[in-house]
């Protein structure tokens, strides 16, 4: 069994944000504004905000803070004008009641205690505040990614550290949220012919947590495979194509 490791966002923070270029989050953006539409003169707390993206692209008229571990994200924010903080979601620095959203986007995954991170976020969240994690669900069986494909270590590690949307909700209830319910945001199909993977960087470990994640051998392994059945389409005249078909879940619930 693979073993979980954790990403250092310290060694990555630099170039994190190449992503929100290169990459479609159009869905995912739309769900955190419809999310986020009534939140005017209210306390919005993210969870996990890395470089503060997501904060930055939301300003609208509320008060807006995140909560991240790793000190060099944090200052890509700071850099951006993000007001942001050190902390473990685990173990939020705020007080009870303090906020009327949270949002927690693509990070759930990444922390030790998933289920202490509900529970803390229920207790920060004011009456009638709301919750919402958006990310992907390994665990439905429909999904293909081309990482899955070559880094086989990659498939068990990711369905360890990704919670599916059906125990993401069972925690909820648990922490004391209702109306809880889970929704597909964005579909996410790629299809990419492996030449330009290189050259645009798509096939770098830390392009992606699921590869960075990976130890050296194993990454080199797999980046391995892709080159051999590159070289040998080639040979053939023909290219390799890198193919992905994934969705996005949004999860909610709401504390009475």
């Amino acid at each position: 069994m693979s073993l979980v490791r954790r990403t250092s966002y310290d060694d990555i923070a630099t170039g994190y944000d190449r992503r929100y270029v290169e990459d479609d989050y159009s869905g995912i953006a739309a769900a955190l504004s419809t999310f986020l539409g009534s939140a005017k003169s209210q306390r919005v707390l993210e969870i996990g905000c890395g470089t503060g993206h997501w904060l930055q692209r939301e300003a609208i008229e509320c008060s807006m803070i995140g909560v991240d571990r790793s000190r060099a994200m944090l200052a890509v924010a700071h850099r951006a004008g993000v007001r942001v903080c050190e902390g473990e979601a685990e173990r939020l620095p705020f007080r009870d009641e303090q906020f009327d959203r949270a949002f927690c986007i693509n990070a759930l995954h990444h922390f030790t205690d998933k289920r202490l991170v509900i529970s803390e976020t229920y207790r920060v969240l004011r009456q009638h505040g709301a919750f919402v994690s958006i990310g992907l669900d390994p665990h439905r069986g429909g999904d293909r990614w081309w990482v899955w494909d070559y880094f086989r270590e990659a498939v068990e590690n990711d369905r360890q550290r990704y919670p599916s949307t059906e125990q993401t909700i069972d925690w909820l209830n648990e922490a004391g949220f209702v109306a809880c319910h889970h929704a597909e945001v964005q579909h996410l199909p790629a299809d990419i012919e492996v030449a330009e993977a290189l050259r645009t960087g798509a096939l770098d470990k830390n392009q992606a947590s699921s590869l960075a994640e990976l130890s050296d051998a194993e990454y080199s392994a797999g980046l391995a495979k892709i080159l051999a059945e590159k070289a040998k389409a080639e040979a053939q005249r023909e290219s390799l194509r890198l193919y992905a078909d994934l969705r996005v879940f949004a999860t909610y619930g709401q504390k009475l």
